[in-house]
Formats: C-alpha cells, sequence, structure tokens
C-alpha cells in the first residue's frame, strides 16, 4: 500500500510545475517523506541500508572477533603480522590507484570533447541540501547566480528543512535570481543529507543534475564542462565527478592535513580507479549525473551515513560508468579536532555500512563486481576503516614487542619484518601525500611528514564508527560550516 502511495505522489510531483509541487508537499507532506526516507527501501531493498547484516556476516564478524582475540592470547606476534599484512595491502593497493591517476593526469585529459552548442545545452538541475548553513548559504546563492551556464536551461533547489527558519531566510536574503527556487522539506526522519537530495530527485526538471553543499564555490564553467563530458560519452555514463579541494588549505596543521588528503583522493585516486576500470565512490558533492540513470538506480539510500559512496558502488554494480573531471569545486576544510573526528566517524561507519549492503549475497557480489570492483569494495572503501580500525592494536602491539614484553614467544621472529612492513606503509603515505600536494599545487607539501601523525584521529573515528554501527546504525553527526578558519 505505501509503494502505491509512494508511486503515486512521485507521479504528481515529476507533473507538477512548481507551485503545484508546492502545494503537494503541503497537503502531501507525510506521503512525500516516506518517499524520501523509505521509497529506495522498497523499490531497491537488496541495496538498502536499513536491512541490516545478513546472518552470515554477523557470523563471519563473530568468527573474526574470536580468531582476533585467540590470536592475542596465544600468539601476539603472529597476530602482529597479519595486521601489517593488511595495513601494507592497503597502502600498495594506494600505490597502483595512484599511479595510474599520475598516468592519467595531463593534456589527454578532456581531449576531444566539444562543448555543445549554446541551443544544444541540456537542462540542468542543481540541488542544495542545506540544513543549518545559515552562515555560508548566502555566498553560495549568490555564487550560483553567476554560473557561466544559460539561466533558462537551469533551476536550482535550496532544500531546507522547515524548523531551520534561519537558513531560509539567508536564502531569500541573498537576492537569489528566478532559476532559484527555495523548497522546504516536509518534517521526518531521518534527518539526513540523502533524504533532502531525495527530495530534490523527486522535483527535478533537468536532464543532468549536480548535487552542491552549502559552503561549496564550483567553477563557474563546471556545468558547461560536464555537458561536453556526457555528450561526448555513451549513456552508460551514469555519473561525473568533479575534483574538491579546500579554499582554506593554510588555516592551521588540520587544514593542511585535509587539504593534502582532498589532494590525494581527488588529483590522483579516483582518476586512478576510472583508469584501471574501477568503481568509484563518490564524493558528496559536485557529482553530476544522468537524471533519468539517477532514478533508475534508486537515487540515494536515506539510510546510509555515507550515500555518496554508496550511489557510486551501485551504479557499478547495475552497470554505469564512473568518469573524473578536472573542474574544481572549492571546499571548507574542517580546522578543529572535534568536527573532524566527528566527520570522519560518519565516513568511516558509512564505508563499513556500504560494504556490508554490498556483501549480503557473495555471489551476486562477485558477478556484479568482478576483481576490480572487490578491490574496490574491500580494498578502498571498507579497507579505509578496517585499517584505522586496528592500528591502535598494531601499534600497541608493536611496542610490546620492541620492549621484550610479548606474553607467548610464537611468531617471535615475524616481529621485525612486522615492524619493516609498518615502516613501509607509513613511508608510503607520506610520498602519496607528498605527490598529491605538490600536483594540487598546495603550499608547504613539505607537511605530508606530519601525515602518520593526523592518522591517530583516525583511529579515535574508526573506533566510534565501529560503537555506532552497533549501537546507533544511522546517527548523523553534522558538519558545521562557516567556521572562520582561514
Amino acid at each position: 500500500m505505501a509503494e502505491t502511495v509512494g508511486a503515486d505522489v512521485a507521479g504528481e510531483l515529476a507533473r507538477a510545475g512548481a507551485e503545484e509541487q508546492d502545494r503537494i508537499l503541503e497537503e502531501r507532506a507525510a506521503a512525500v517523506a516516506d518517499v524520501m526516507a523509505d521509497g529506495f527501501g522498497r523499490t531497491h531493498p537488496e541495496f538498502a541500508a536499513k536491512s541490516g547484516f545478513a546472518r552470515w556476516q554477523l557470523a563471519a564478524l563473530a568468527v573474526v572477533a574470536t580468531a582476533a582475540l585467540a590470536g592475542l592470547a596465544a600468539a601476539p606476534m603472529a597476530l602482529l603480522a597479519l595486521l601489517s599484512a593488511v595495513v601494507t595491502a592497503y597502502s600498495l593497493l594506494h600505490v597502483v590507484v595512484t599511479l595510474a591517476g599520475l598516468a592519467d593526469e595531463g593534456p589527454r585529459a578532456g581531449a576531444g570533447e566539444v562543448p555543445p552548442a549554446e541551443a544544444e545545452l541540456p537542462f540542468y538541475t542543481v540541488l542544495v541540501p542545506a540544513y543549518r548553513e545559515a552562515g555560508v548559504i548566502g555566498g553560495l546563492v549568490r555564487h550560483l547566480a553567476a554560473l557561466d551556464y544559460p539561466p533558462d536551461r537551469l533551476e536550482v533547489l535550496v532544500l531546507v528543512e522547515r524548523h531551520d527558519p534561519g537558513t531560509a531566510r539567508e536564502v531569500l536574503a541573498a537576492d537569489p535570481p528566478p532559476f532559484v527556487r527555495l523548497v522546504r522539506l516536509p518534517p521526518g526522519p531521518p534527518q539526513t543529507k540523502p533524504r533532502s537530495v531525495n527530495l530534490g530527485l523527486l522535483l527535478a526538471r533537468g536532464e543532468l543534475l549536480v548535487v552542491f553543499d552549502a559552503e561549496d564555490r564550483p567553477d563557474p564553467g563546471q556545468l558547461r564542462r560536464v555537458a561536453a563530458r556526457f555528450a561526448a560519452r555513451g549513456a552508460d555514463l551514469a555519473c561525473v565527478q568533479a575534483r574538491l579541494l579546500f579554499h582554506n588549505a593554510a588555516g592551521n596543521w588540520l587544514t593542511r592535513q585535509f587539504a593534502m588528503e582532498y589532494a590525494l583522493r581527488f588529483t590522483l585516486a579516483l582518476p586512478g580507479l576510472v583508469r584501471l576500470g574501477m568503481p568509484v565512490p563518490l564524493g558528496g558533492t559536485s557529482n553530476h549525473f544522468r537524471t533519468a540513470t539517477l532514478r533508475a538506480v534508486g537515487g540515494w539510500d536515506a539510510w546510509n551515513v555515507t550515500e555518496d559512496a554508496d550511489l557510486g558502488m551501485r551504479c557499478a554494480a547495475m552497470g554505469h560508468r564512473t568518469e573524473t573531471i578536472g573542474s574544481v569545486t572549492w571546499e571548507e576544510a574542517l580546522g578543529a579536532v572535534r568536527p573532524y573526528v566527528r566527520q570522519r566517524t560518519r565516513w568511516f561507519k558509512g564505508f563499513l555500512l556500504t560494504a556490508v549492503v554490498h556483501t549480503r549475497r557473495p555471489r551476486r557480489t562477485v558477478r556484479r563486481f568482478g576483481v576490480p570492483g572487490l578491490l574496490t569494495l574491500l580494498g578502498i572503501v571498507a579497507g579505509a576503516a578496517v585499517t584505522s580500525f586496528v592500528q591502535p592494536l598494531l601499534a600497541a602491539l608493536t611496542l610490546i614487542g620492541l620492549c621484550g614484553l610479548s606474553w607467548s614467544p610464537v611468531g617471535a621472529g615475524l616481529l621485525l619484518p612486522s615492524v619493516a612492513a609498518q615502516a613501509v606503509a607509513a613511508l608510503v603515505w607520506t610520498a602519496l601525500t607528498f605527490t598529491a600536494a605538490r600536483r594540487a599545487g598546495l603550499g608547504a607539501p613539505w607537511h605530508a611528514l606530519l601525515t602518520p601523525l593526523v592518522s591517530v584521529l583516525w583511529w579515535f573515528a574508526a573506533w566510534r564508527a565501529v560503537h555506532q554501527l552497533v549501537f546507533s546504525r544511522f546517527s548523523w553527526e553534522k558538519t558545521p560550516h562557516g567556521t572562520g578558519v582561514s
């Protein structure tokens, strides 16, 4: 029954004009809220985060935890060697991907792309989910008003919660042009970004669609460049991910580290994944879609706290491709430890949840992804959280071994190889980060030497993520913007 009602209200919204859509949002708020939150779970239940763990996954986790405890008690140095091997393999996978990204950079990128003539540019929908963003949303509205794109082929939907009047006031105070529309969301759980953009997808009229965050400042010509990319590629291209960098990278030591991490991911790693034919876990903003394809794959899962990475993997699982483009969107790096850890907690929790979702049926997972896809899903997405989770134990066991405090002689000869492997992994990450910082034009790339230190924050975040995965799987820790760190 709910599925029928949801399909009815979705159809009404798709057929209606802006004023009629606003009326439907008021009069049928409960039905719309249900589609925003749970429509995806009804149409694509096998990909829904809300379905939780499969029984075999819980059993496998229990076996792994039991084996780890047994190894810790009986052969701590052997466990140290195993964990060192996991971390080293993760680092070496990133080396391969990054080298592919290095090879992909250069004049050949974008070759042969001819921008569509003015009259042939597709209608574009821009979605801006904004919650408690009064400090930055006005700047984005003014920036979007200056985009290099025909106003008559552009709509900007600013999606604001009804109980957030401050953000709505700032949108209107920015004197938005006619193609900018303020949309007030029907209330309902979960209060997450993917729930918000699901409403935008229901309302969207564009052939192409992009998501920008409230603090973003995209390259004014980005929409034209992406339209040219879609026009030059086949229909199997579902998404084009723009590059994300930070405008306040020089703010303090943490913003520098964050900026170098983003440079590594968006300048080298994601282009490397594309070059190797591997799925791309999307960033949370500046991902451009064919709207029809986005609807076909179900939109966003409102209950997955890294809806972006999940959507990138789902696109690949359903036979669609993602590419990257050099056009930059400038964002604001977090410059304080607490919000940084909270944001990273959400990312790690979502990465683990995404891995759970896409491996519930192992045989189907292998058929859909193949080896390249499994390397992304398990080695890149889940691997980021898993390696950060095990590293505190790795550090403790290393210290115990070096101090001669091991309570078991089993595996004692593996201590030095394990320490060497960890040193190699640390050097690899430092070198990759330095290379990415240089490639992205960041100042003081020598700050890459501090990368192993910031990983301690990742340890805290990974342990918090696992705790939340058990006790508060769908909680969303809001990232603050407009902090003034610059």
